[in-house]
């Protein structure tokens, strides 16, 4: 395994991690620091959805669901219970 290649500010000691396989760092010193390539960001904008809840139909749901809930107050408020 190769070695983290990262040094310390301070004391100028390189760290003793393991470098990931085919960078020259570990992960903690940035080996896995994101998306950089347009083939990348493509990926990660075609791959799925997690859980949904920033889709634009989530955000519609949860917007009619408000709104129902604001009318039923106000039936409820007009009726004095």
């Amino acid at each position: 395994m190769v070695q983290c290649k990262a040094k310390s500010k301070r004391s100028g000691v390189q760290c003793r991690k393991h470098a990931v396989k085919g960078k020259a760092v570990c992960r903690i010193h940035g080996a896995y620091a994101g998306i950089k390539t347009p083939e990348g960001i493509s990926r990660m904008k075609a791959s799925k959805i997690k859980h949904g809840n920033f889709t634009k139909e989530a955000f519609q749901e949860r917007r009619a669901f408000r709104e129902l809930m604001k009318e039923c107050k106000d039936c409820l408020s007009a009726a004095n219970v």
